[in-house]
C-alpha cells in the first residue's frame, strides 16, 4: 500500500507505521514537553543522532521519519517501501543536524562521549575515562 495514503491520524495507522520502522531496526526518538512541541530525531543517545526536527503534531511525525529515513538509509527495507514520491522528497530535502545527543569517541581509548543537554556545539572535551584532551572536528554539512 502506498504510504501517502494512510490517514496518519488514525491510532492504528500510525502504530503500523511506527512499527514498521521498528521492524526494520531503525532507531528513533519522540518526545515532546506540552506546548513546546513535538521533538523527532533519528538515530539514538549511544550511536549519536543524523537529524532532529520539532514539529506541531502527531500527524507530522511519521511524514518526517519517512523522508528522513529514506534520506539517510535509502537501501533500508522500510525505505524501499516507501512511495516513490517520499522518496523523490527524501533525496532533496535538507535536515536540520541535531543540536544534542552527538556523540563523538574518544580516539585515545575508544570510551563515547555524549554533549550535555543544551550544548549546540562540542568543540573540545576531557575524556572521563582516560583523561586525554579530545578536539572535536565540525561534523560534514550536507
Amino acid at each position: 500500500m502506498d504510504n501517502t495514503a494512510r490517514d496518519l491520524t488514525d491510532p492504528a495507522n500510525l502504530a503500523v507505521e511506527l512499527q514498521k520502522i521498528y521492524d526494520s531496526e531503525i532507531n528513533v526518538e519522540i518526545s515532546w514537553f506540552w506546548d513546546a512541541g513535538i521533538d523527532i530525531r533519528l538515530g539514538d543517545k549511544m550511536n549519536g543522532y543524523l537529524a532532529e526536527d520539532s514539529v506541531r503534531s502527531m500527524a507530522e511525525v511519521v511524514p518526517w521519519l519517512q523522508e528522513a529515513i529514506a534520506h539517510f538509509y535509502p537501501e533500508s527495507a522500510y525505505a524501499r517501501s516507501l512511495s516513490p514520491e517520499i522518496r523523490d522528497r527524501a533525496s532533496r530535502q535538507v535536515f536540520r543536524p541535531p543540536s544534542v545527543g552527538v556523540q563523538v569517541v574518544c580516539p585515545h581509548c575508544g570510551a563515547p562521549h555524549a554533549a550535555p543537554p543544551g550544548m549546540d556545539e562540542l568543540l573540545q572535551f576531557v575524556c572521563m575515562h582516560c583523561g586525554s584532551s579530545v578536539e572535536v572536528k565540525a561534523p560534514k554539512i550536507q
